[in-house]
């Protein structure tokens, strides 16, 4: 029996064994659901496991390095070629140890491949690749794959399109008029009666912006209708059911009289609201004269109202605004995205993505997995799920076109929303550098490699002489 103890006592104190038992219990946990991975108990495991697989591997290495850096028993101290070559097979280690670690633990593409297995069909969401060609084709092919123009566009229908234009910035801060025409193009075919292109800016003023930002050609090349949300015919809408922060909203004339509603959003994040995507689009919607500490349309009254009510993410403003006007497709230009201190301050991520459905919630869970944030975590998205606006479980969304594990790409998040992300900070740069790390490490042990074999060839030449 006390050899029994003694036995367990050494095997718990035994890194390796740790190691070992971590490993084997995250093939457990992550086997069958690779989405675990995420979880922290598993990140722990994934670590623990890590040290536990890299250590033997480089056992030999450091046995070789031993032999090659050996002191002589004549030498009286390190020579410089021996510092150089220990500095190098040092780095040459930590480098490959990193890459490793990009490469194999951080697996964006095991997770989210667990996350998308379709399991109970509640929404479709296309994401489609623009490539070389025209965009108009491209859009054409994402509509096409969730139901195509004939399912959202009858006849003499009265259609508003909802760019973001929250200033007078430059795409991906708005969204650019090239695909506001592109999508124009494509709904003309089915003779609608009126074709608004409507927003209310929260910074400067909505027609200054269109003019500034190249809208006015489009409206004159199409005949759409160009509409300042801030102002106008009001009427009062109600959120049905009562709302989270707000019961109803004043709502210019026309959001009301759309028979369709098509939200065309940018792909960005947002220093509040976390991600800003088709839902977020709408908060350009509530109108500035009402929303806004007048003479500015800066609709700080949602915020303030959000934050009365203790709604930090804006969650609850946004879900009330997509129930009092439901959205009837949602679109995300995503070609040319944002990352980082977003909506205005962020850096451009090209994605050359299109991402389209009908279910808002579901166009904007798929985005945010593709920018590494878990649908399941984002307020709006797990507010909008609960009161039934929509799905944010992947695993009830049939997504058609590219696989999201094919285009995803870990977006940096504004300042404080790391807990929203699928994968640390540290881990999201890693897997930025995966490639660079693997010919820096191959590049050092090249350098290291050569440099020991010099060294030992010149001391086998200094000892000769002797």
């Amino acid at each position: 029996m006390n050899r029994t103890k003694k036995l367990l006592k050494r095997l718990i104190r035994n890194p390796y064994f740790l190691g070992f038992i971590s490993l084997l219990w995250l093939l457990f946990r992550s086997g069958t659901k690779p989405s675990r991975i995420t979880y922290p108990c598993q990140r722990a495991s994934a670590t623990i496991s890590f040290y536990f697989l890299i250590y033997p591997i480089f056992a030999p290495i450091f046995i070789i390095l031993k032999r090659f850096l050996r002191l002589s028993t004549h030498a009286r101290k390190i020579s410089g070629r021996k510092i150089l070559s220990i500095s190098l097979a040092s780095l040459s280690v930590i480098v490959t140890i990193l890459t490793v670690y990009a490469n194999i633990v951080i697996n964006p593409k095991m997770v989210l491949s667990g996350r998308t297995a379709l399991i109970d069909r509640k929404a479709t969401v296309s994401v489609v690749r623009v490539g070389g060609r025209p965009l108009e084709e491209a859009l054409k092919e994402a509509i096409n794959l969730v139901g195509g123009i004939d399912h959202y566009i009858p006849p003499q229908s009265k259609v508003l399109i909802k760019p973001n234009i929250v200033s007078n910035r430059r795409p991906p801060c708005t969204t650019d008029p090239a695909i506001v025409e592109a999508l124009i193009n494509i709904i003309k075919r089915k003779n609608p009666s009126v074709i608004w292109i409507a927003d209310g800016s929260g910074d400067g003023n909505t027609y200054v912006n269109f003019a500034s930002l190249g809208y006015l050609p489009v409206a004159e090349r199409t005949g759409a209708i160009l509409v300042d949300l801030n102002y106008g015919d009001m009427i009062n809408v109600s959120v049905p059911g009562g709302g989270v922060v707000f019961d109803s909203f004043l709502f210019n004339r026309i959001v009301a009289e759309a028979d369709v509603f098509i939200s065309l959003a940018c792909m960005k994040t947002h220093y509040q609201a976390v991600v800003t995507l088709s839902m977020k689009n709408l908060v350009g919607i509530a109108p500035g004269s009402v929303y806004g500490y007048q003479p500015s349309t800066t609709k700080w009254i949602l915020h303030d109202e959000a934050e009365r009510k203790g709604d930090p993410y804006m969650a609850g403003v946004i879900t009330d605004l997509c129930r009092a006007r439901r959205i009837d497709l949602a679109i995300i230009d995503g070609r040319v995205a944002m990352e980082g201190e977003g909506p205005l301050d962020g850096d451009p991520v090209k994605l050359d993505l299109l991402i389209v459905g009908a279910d808002p919630v579901a166009v904007d869970t798929v985005a945010s997995a593709i920018m590494g944030f878990d649908p399941e975590k984002v307020p709006t998205l797990r507010l909008a799920s609960q009161l039934g606006l929509g799905t944010n479980n992947l695993h009830e969304i049939e997504i058609k076109g590219e696989r999201i594990e094919d285009v995803c790409y870990p977006f940096k998040p504004a300042r404080g929303h790391e807990i929203f992300q699928m994968f640390s900070s540290v881990e999201r740069e890693l897997y930025k550098w995966r490639a660079s790390l693997t010919y820096t490490a191959a590049a050092l042990w090249i350098i290291t490699i050569s440099t020991l074999i010099a060294g030992r060839m010149g001391a086998r030449r200094h000892f000769t002489r002797f």
